[in-house]
C-alpha cells in the first residue's frame, strides 16, 4: 500500500467506541487519506490510559486538529464531555467540545453526547450516534424525518431542519445477546444476530407474529425453547426467530411512542449485519428507508462538525 499524501491532510477524526477505536487522517474535503484501528476500546481503559493509546494511534501523522466522538467522552472515558440538551442543532455540537491537551502538545476535541427529557421528565442519552447523524447531514443537509440507528442500544431519532427534536433508546441488541447467551434459550440458538439473512422465513415470521399481536413477546420467547425440545428446531432458525421477535417488539414499542406515524422518510445508520434486518422491518411496516454505514457516517460527521465550526468562527 502506498504512503498517503500527508500534505493534503487537514484533521484527524477518531471514533472511540466501547470495544474498539478507529482513527482517520482526513483531507480538507473529508476524504480519508489513511485509517488506523486499535483494539483498546473505551470500555477497557482507565482515564489515565487513553493518552498512550492515542499517541500510538496517531504516531507519524501531522500535528493537526483532532476530533473524537464516542465513549472517550463518557464519565468513564478520557475526559467527560457534558451532554447537550435537546432540542439541539447538530452543528452546535462543534461549539460545545471538551478540550484535552496531551503531554506532546496535541489538542484533542471531544464531541458531547445528547440528552433528551420528555414531558414526564423521563430521560434518555446518546453518545456517538449524534456524530453519525451529523455525518448524514453532511451528505444531505436538508433531511428531515426519522433516523434509526440499530445496535446494542438502538436509537430512534426525529430530525427537523438540522435539529434533533427527540430520541428514544431501545435495549434490543443487548437483550438479544443476553437471551442468546445467558438464558435457557442459549441451548436453542447458535447464530449471531448479524449473521441472519433479512429474508429468513423464521425472522419474518417472528417479526410478524409480534407486530400483528398473534404472539405476545414473552410467550414467543419460550416457544423457541419448546420448538427445540419437541420438534428439534434448527438453531440457526431459532436464532432468526429470536431476532424477528426482538426487532418486532422494538417496532411495536416505537409505534406506541408515535414513531411510525405519517409517511416520513427515514435513514438507517448501522453496521452491515444489522442494517438489512432493519431495512426489512421498515419495509414490513410501510416505512421507506435508505441506509448509511455507521463508521463512514461517524468519520464524515466529525469532518462536518469541524468544518462547521471553522465557518462559524471564520
Amino acid at each position: 500500500m502506498s504512503e498517503p499524501d500527508k500534505t493534503q491532510a487537514d484533521m484527524i477524526a477518531i471514533d472511540w467506541g466501547t470495544t474498539n477505536c478507529r482513527a482517520s487522517l482526513l483531507a480538507t474535503d473529508g476524504r480519508e487519506l489513511d485509517t488506523r484501528r486499535a483494539p483498546e476500546g473505551a470500555g477497557g481503559l482507565q482515564s489515565s490510559e487513553f493518552e498512550a493509546v492515542f499517541e500510538r494511534l496517531v504516531d507519524g501523522w501531522p500535528d493537526l486538529p483532532v476530533w473524537i466522538c464516542g465513549m472517550a467522552g463518557s464519565r468513564q472515558g478520557w475526559r467527560e464531555a457534558p451532554y447537550l440538551s435537546c432540542p439541539a442543532k447538530l452543528a452546535d455540537l462543534g461549539c460545545q467540545i471538551t478540550r484535552v491537551t496531551t503531554a506532546s502538545g496535541r489538542t484533542v476535541r471531544i464531541v458531547p453526547g445528547l440528552l433528551y427529557r420528555d414531558l414526564r421528565n423521563n430521560s434518555d442519552i446518546m453518545r456517538g450516534e449524534e456524530t453519525q447523524i451529523a455525518g448524514l447531514l453532511a451528505k444531505q443537509d436538508d433531511f428531515s424525518g426519522l433516523v434509526i440507528l440499530p445496535g446494542t442500544h438502538c436509537k430512534w431519532v426525529e430530525i427537523q431542519d438540522g435539529m434533533v427534536l427527540r430520541f428514544q433508546t431501545f435495549l434490543t441488541g443487548e437483550l438479544y445477546s443476553l437471551l442468546a447467551t445467558a438464558s435457557i434459550l442459549r441451548h436453542s440458538v447458535s447464530a449471531h444476530e448479524a449473521d441472519i439473512p433479512a429474508d429468513h422465513p423464521a425472522f419474518l415470521e417472528g417479526f410478524l407474529d409480534v407486530t400483528s399481536g398473534r404472539v405476545p413477546l414473552v410467550a414467543g420467547l419460550f416457544q423457541i425453547r419448546t420448538q427445540d425440545v419437541l420438534n428439534g428446531a434448527q438453531k440457526d432458525d431459532s436464532a432468526a426467530r429470536l431476532s424477528g421477535l426482538m426487532i418486532g417488539a422494538e417496532f411495536e414499542a416505537a409505534k406506541s411512542g408515535g414513531w411510525l406515524e405519517g409517511t416520513q422518510d427515514s435513514f438507517i445508520i448501522g453496521g452491515r449485519g444489522l442494517t438489512p434486518l432493519y431495512e426489512k422491518a421498515c419495509e414490513l411496516v410501510g416505512i421507506k428507508s435508505q441506509s448509511v454505514f455507521g463508521l463512514d457516517a461517524s468519520t464524515k460527521g466529525l469532518w462536518y462538525l469541524a468544518h462547521r465550526q471553522k465557518i462559524t468562527a471564520g
